[in-house]
């Protein structure tokens, strides 16, 4: 069974007696209305893009994990400026994107959840380009 390989809904079957099928079904409904509908859309993948990441990367430290740590702390920067730039242009987005919150929660799990590593994929491209620009001779310009 698929769902038995996660810990916290296996606890909470076993402290509410409801099975974790219905558990995790009701938790999708929520989630997949929340962002539909843009009914708490923003706080709902903000949510989702903190604990699972933060939880992860806290981990990482404690295991001496660098890639981890680099891949998370990069995460977090990449997410600081998505919020950053939907602070300041919310409106606007929601105007031509409707769908916004939907387009953002995917790219938040592409991000985060280890069989895509997207972070850690960006954190590549970057830091290769980060290090070929500061580590060019200026005096060959």
């Amino acid at each position: 069974h698929y769902l038995s390989k996660f810990r916290t809904l296996n606890l909470i079957e076993a402290r509410t007696t409801v099975p974790k099928v219905y558990i995790a079904l009701v938790g999708y409904l929520l989630v997949s209305l929340s962002v539909f509908l843009n009914i708490f859309a923003g706080f709902t993948t903000g949510v989702l893009g903190l604990v699972y990441p933060l939880y992860r990367f806290l981990e990482a430290g404690q295991k001496g994990d660098t890639e981890g740590l680099k891949s998370f702390g990069f995460f977090f920067a990449i997410l600081s400026l998505l919020t950053t730039v939907e602070e300041v242009f919310l409106s606007t987005i929601l105007y031509y994107f409707p769908f916004y919150f939907v387009m953002k929660l995917v790219f938040v799990f592409w991000l985060m959840l280890p069989g895509y590593q997207g972070a850690h994929l960006l954190y590549g491209l970057v830091s290769k380009q980060f290090t070929t620009f500061t580590t060019e001779d200026p005096k060959k310009q």
